[in-house]
């Protein structure tokens, strides 16, 4: 079941967005493996928001 409010599922989703873009440009900046790694943890636990903040309790 899906509590969250419009304007919280824009926020939910431009997180994780913005954290997807880190982590593509920590691709071309001289990051090292375990900053890239935390930048691609990040990214998941943002996506896996967004996917909560969309899902209507449906399969």
């Amino acid at each position: 079941m899906n509590y969250y409010s419009i304007a919280a599922r824009d926020r939910v989703k431009d997180a994780a967005y913005d954290a997807l873009e880190k982590v593509l440009n920590g691709m071309f900046e001289p990051l090292n493996r375990h900053a890239l790694m935390a930048r691609w943890n990040q990214a998941c636990e943002a996506m896996e928001k967004h996917l909560e903040a969309l899902d209507n309790g449906g399969e």
